[in-house]
């Protein structure tokens, strides 16, 4: 009777969801926390894609923790979803009392700015983009189940600002045990722009155990600065990576940055609450019910 009492009250002040997000953050040893996936995996639904023929993705993506993908998406697709969210209001996330704005006219403290998931589910081509065969089968083949899409956004990065704020430092995402992120530019970045940045091979890496941010000069004195990669392209430059391993999206000097992001984990992010989005007709896709049902009704 205790017993029932005791889960009742943990389940009404700490919903068993966020539970099961914070302990597997306690848990950072890259080999330990692969072989929980593994365990995991056999509760899920098993994978059903092939990975042939983006072998060369999986397998970089696996040692490197980054693979391109060149050619996923098309100029014209890229062109499309820009003018999408031209006339779209952003918020700032860290600043709730901001309110929505044109993010052409950020507040002046404003770093980052994303827009709405309605926007995002409903904007041309987003859903065809993280519902790409190729893509699938890569993730899939990393995560070693079926994936379940589980954040979805898009957000510019403002210049201006002296110092870095939040997931402009170095870090590592502890979303899940085993989570794998789709990075799209929509616009063109350069070294002055925000590139993505990312330390090749720290997802297998050990050290970095604690969750924080950390400095460039600590992330060099142990990998070197030839050891850091800048994801410098054009605008539909497009790359998965595990961001368990040491990343940030650099702090724009001079332009601003608009990036697509997608998640594919095991499971729901703990902390995050779903609303699923109708899709308008014009939307209407031949969508996995499973991979999709956080975001698509």
């Amino acid at each position: 009777m205790a017993e029932t009492k005791i889960k009742k009250i943990i389940g009404r002040v700490y919903p068993l969801k966020r539970l099961a997000f914070f302990s597997q953050r306690l848990l950072m040893n890259p080999r330990c926390r692969e072989l929980l996936s593994d365990l995991a995996c056999k509760r899920l639904p098993s994978k059903s894609l092939p990975v042939i023929p983006y072998e060369d993705d999986a397998a970089s993506l696996h040692k490197a923790g980054y693979a391109m993908l060149d050619n996923l998406v098309r100029e014209s697709e890229v062109k499309e979803m820009v003018d999408w969210f031209s006339d779209k209001k952003t918020f700032d996330r860290w600043d709730a009392d901001a309110g929505y704005f044109d993010p052409e006219r950020p507040p002046a403290d404003c770093h980052t700015a994303p827009f709405s998931t309605e926007d995002i589910v409903n904007s041309p081509h987003a859903m065809k983009w993280v519902n790409d065969e190729r893509v699938l089968k890569v993730v899939e083949s990393i995560l070693g189940a079926k994936p379940t899409l589980s954040n979805l956004s898009v957000w510019w990065s403002y210049p201006g600002h002296d110092a870095p704020q939040e997931a402009e430092s170095f870090h590592r995402d502890v979303d899940d045990l085993r989570f794998i992120k789709l990075f799209i530019y929509l616009t063109d970045v350069g070294s002055g722009s925000g590139p993505h940045v990312f330390v090749p091979g720290s997802h297998r890496n050990p050290a970095f155990r604690k969750i924080r941010r950390y400095t460039d000069e600590e992330v060099e004195t142990s990998f070197g600065k030839d050891g850091i990669k800048y994801f410098t392209g054009t605008r539909g430059t497009a790359f998965l990576e595990n961001t368990f391993g040491l990343h940030k999206g650099q702090l724009p000097s001079t332009e601003r940055r608009l990036l697509f992001q997608a998640q594919y984990s095991l499971h729901p992010i703990g902390i995050y609450d779903y609303s699923p989005v109708k899709l308008n007709s014009s939307k209407i896709l031949d969508l996995d019910g499973y991979v999709n049902r956080l975001y698509v009704k």
